[in-house]
């Protein structure tokens, strides 16, 4: 059993849960061949990912079943995130999740569709007691889909320790998958730490392509690198599960300086108020700018990431030094690639800096500085670790036509923030009071989206957020647009039918949406990203003359409403 990292083995230990090669081994949640579409703690969009993704052949419609005895402890349904999942809670101190299910078994959706009509909702989320849905191993749980966030048709299946709540990684639980494939490595980075220090006479990070096999690899060309004061690294790397052509995340990534083990991160657990850690973990800049995410050796003053279990991974080098560098990435079925290269100490070199303008502040990770800025009608708060350094930040202020603002800058979409912070923006006089206004928020290429807002007491409207850049205050006239996909005035309905309608908003986008049946509210569901909005046929549909109505608002409030008359047979 591979090891579990040491912090969360220590609290599972201390609470007498487990033995630390104990893990309960469940079969598997499908009934067909094991493949792999993303594995535990692999780099995603401002998070880690909490499972493991199990390839359905490409369709929706495979039958799920319980891993284990326990009872359903929660259900969800949602347009976001994990769409219709289960939640069962299990006699051995886990917790298995089900995600992005099609639908339920037939007892479930009874359940769900009764407490959607009672609080007239599609959106769900429902804790249940024991007595509710016991299950044994085995049972029928519903099929597999695609719903919620998902990007195509899977299984998201997720372990959690029941009392933490922390995901833990799914294949220490039996769950079998043939990987005889080693991880690829692409690319290698190098980091100046500190003011002093410098890589190739500059102070800048540098990126160096890789080549040779997946057993060995150096740096293009065979190139040393050379460098002076405290330098870190970074590696670009991805991992292929057996025959499964997805680009997956590895298990471990290890540092090596002088064959002393330095620097490891290892894909086992995690806490829920974790994943933004990931923006520290990987070189920010470089993903934002490029695409590629790099995990770095330098570890931020307060990143708390408890993936991390060593964390030495700085190297001192001066003049005349050789630094034998070698990455170790290992998959979880034990499969390693290498890269290996020197680093050699130069004189150093003084290298001039950009000098500090008025406009930069100094901003405390710790808030003991600029935790708060004000500058004309715009103010930020910050609370104390929501950067993960000390850093600059850049401010400024232009007048961009079709804003009821100043547009104000505080920092760069390229800095990484792990807590949301205020923004707060007070509008022209002549858009006081205005109950359409929201927070604008321009990024490092132009692209405007909203942070929505609320009108504050003294005027200002005001926001939270984690992107770093451009904001200014605009104005949302313009009401979602409705359109009626399959049906029309005075069609005859069947049993059979399903009413589809595409909704969209532009600007602040779709925030509450219903269908009404005779003015009487039926469920309708969302898929958002298909921007679609449907009502399956039930009885709540009477024979004759049906009218049909769907009223559509976006996040200011702005409303269409769309009627159309049908029959039923």
């Amino acid at each position: 059993m591979k090891r579990f990292a040491a912090f969360l083995t220590a609290i599972l230990l201390a609470t007498n849960v487990f033995a630390q090669d104990s893990f309960p081994q469940y079969p598997s949640p499908l009934d067909i061949p094991i493949y792999l579409s993303a594995t535990f703690a692999e780099l995603r969009s401002n998070s880690f990912h909490a499972g493991v993704d199990i390839k359905t052949q490409g369709v929706e419609g495979k039958k799920v079943y319980a891993v284990a005895d326990g009872y359903i402890s929660r259900i969800g349904v949602s347009p976001y995130g994990y769409g219709n999942v289960l939640y069962i809670t299990h006699n051995d101190g886990y917790t298995s999740v089900y995600a992005h299910l099609q639908r339920f078994n037939k007892a479930i959706t009874k359940y769900v569709t009764d407490y959607q009509y009672r609080n007239k909702t599609f959106s769900a989320s429902i804790y249940l007691s024991k007595e509710t849905f016991p299950i044994k191993a085995g049972d029928y749980l519903g099929l597999t889909g695609n719903s919620g966030s998902s990007g195509g048709p899977h299984l998201h299946y997720e372990i959690r320790h029941t009392k933490s709540e922390k995901p833990v990684n799914p294949l220490y639980f039996g769950l079998k998958v043939a990987d005889d494939v080693r991880p690829n490595i692409k690319g290698i980075s190098v980091y100046p730490v500190g003011d002093e220090s410098t890589v190739e006479r500059d102070d800048k990070p540098m990126y160096y392509n890789v080549e040779g096999k997946k057993t060995n690899y150096v740096l293009k060309g065979n190139a040393i690198v050379h460098a002076n004061g405290n330098i870190a690294f970074g590696i670009n790397t991805d991992d292929q599960v057996g025959s499964s052509p997805n680009k997956n995340g590895p298990y471990t990534y290890e540092l090596y300086l002088d064959d002393k083990q330095c620097f490891k991160f290892e894909c086992d657990s995690f806490s829920y108020s974790e994943p933004k850690y990931i923006n520290s973990l990987i070189d920010y800049k470089r993903y934002k700018e490029k695409g590629n995410r790099y995990v770095r050796t330098e570890v931020d003053p307060y990143n708390r990431l408890s993936m991390y279990v060593l964390k030495n991974g700085v190297a001192h080098v001066e003049e005349g030094d050789t630094v034998a560098v070698r990455f170790e990435i290992t998959d979880y079925a034990g499969n390693v690639s290498t890269a290996r290269f020197n680093l050699v100490g130069t004189e150093p070199v003084v290298v001039e800096k950009e000098p500090i303008m008025r406009s930069q502040y100094f901003v405390k990770a710790d808030g003991s500085a600029n935790s708060k800025i004000a500058i004309d009608n715009f103010q930020v708060e910050l609370e104390k670790n929501t950067l993960f350094k000390d850093s600059w930040m850049q401010t400024g202020a232009t007048d961009p036509k079709g804003c009821c603002s100043r547009c104000y800058r505080f920092g760069y979409d390229t800095q990484a923030v792990f807590k949301t912070f205020k923004v707060r923006i007070k509008p022209d006089d002549k858009w006081a009071g205005n109950s359409k206004m929201y927070i604008a928020y321009f990024d490092g290429e132009g692209k405007i989206s909203s942070l929505g807002g609320k009108v504050a007491s003294d005027g200002y409207v005001e926001t939270s957020t984690r992107s770093l850049g451009q904001y200014a205050i605009k104005i949302d006239s313009i009401a979602p647009v409705v359109k009626i996909l399959n049906f029309k005035e005075n069609d005859t309905i069947t049993s059979s039918n399903t009413l589809k309608i595409k909704i969209t908003d532009d600007m602040t986008g779709i925030d509450d949406y219903n269908v009404y049946l005779n003015d009487a509210w039926v469920l309708g569901k969302y898929d958002a990203k298909n921007d679609l909005f449907y009502y399956e046929v039930d009885s709540h549909m009477k024979a004759g003359k049906n009218a049909v109505k769907v009223v559509v608002k976006d996040a200011v409030g702005n409303k269409t409403t769309k009627k159309v008359n049908v029959y039923r047979k």
